[in-house]
């Protein structure tokens, strides 16, 4: 294969001299060639979990069968599906704790969080969501989502207390003082005083005399 990588090498290289001079056999080793080449391109697709961000949406949605996501919801948007996906390893460890409902439910709302009982003075075993909706925003469908999934990750002796959201705006105050000190000088234009004026009136005329003389040549 010489310096040939894998997925470029062109295997009719390889055969004997005797069977590089003949054409049947050169032309069924171009053909097995083709096909191994054709082959090896695919074997990047066997790679599914580490190329989530590159799958296709009906990939993810049969993934997401396989691994029993079983809070996954299809309707989710392309991204979300792709956090959801990759943090169920991690969710599916801890299911259970405060840690799997935080994760679960943040792959639909970056910025979940959850107050047990303790932290917040309720009933013991009690427990209320944060849901951060900033960044996804409100709807309907997604509230129902959050309530219909929220018994995928919890404990069995915690129940859901209260669902409030959180939306935070950020705005630019910009504010600015200046201080001046300074001296106004003004300056006024030189006014003469007592001055005169002279003046005079001159008239004068002339006189202008002459006489025309005619000059021919001679015949």
């Amino acid at each position: 294969m010489n310096n040939e990588d894998f997925y470029s090498a062109d295997f009719t290289n390889s055969l004997p001299p005797a069977l590089k001079n003949d054409p049947d056999m050169m032309a069924l080793a171009q053909t097995i060639s083709a096909q191994l080449q054709t082959t090896a391109a695919e074997i990047r697709k066997n790679i599914i979990y580490a190329r989530i961000d590159e799958l296709d949406e009906a990939t993810l949605d049969v993934l997401a069968y396989d691994l029993h996501v079983d809070w996954y919801d299809y309707s989710y948007p392309i991204e979300v599906k792709r956090r959801t996906i990759r943090d169920s390893i991690q969710v599916h460890r801890r299911l259970g704790t405060k840690y799997a409902v935080e994760k679960a439910l943040g792959a639909v709302y970056p910025g979940t969080k959850v107050e047990e009982w303790f932290e917040y003075g309720g009933d013991p075993y009690k427990f209320r969501v944060v849901i951060g909706a900033t960044e996804a925003g409100i709807t309907a469908d997604r509230q129902a989502a959050v309530l219909d999934r929220v018994r995928f990750y919890k404990n069995l002796r915690s129940h859901l207390e209260a669902i409030s959201y959180q939306i935070e705006k950020r705005t630019a105050v910009k504010v600015a003082a200046v201080h001046a000190i300074g001296q106004r000088v003004e300056v006024y234009p030189y006014l003469a005083r007592n001055m005169e004026s002279h003046g005079g009136f001159y008239c004068g005329g002339y006189t202008q005399y002459g006489r025309k003389l005619a000059v021919f040549p001679n015949k």
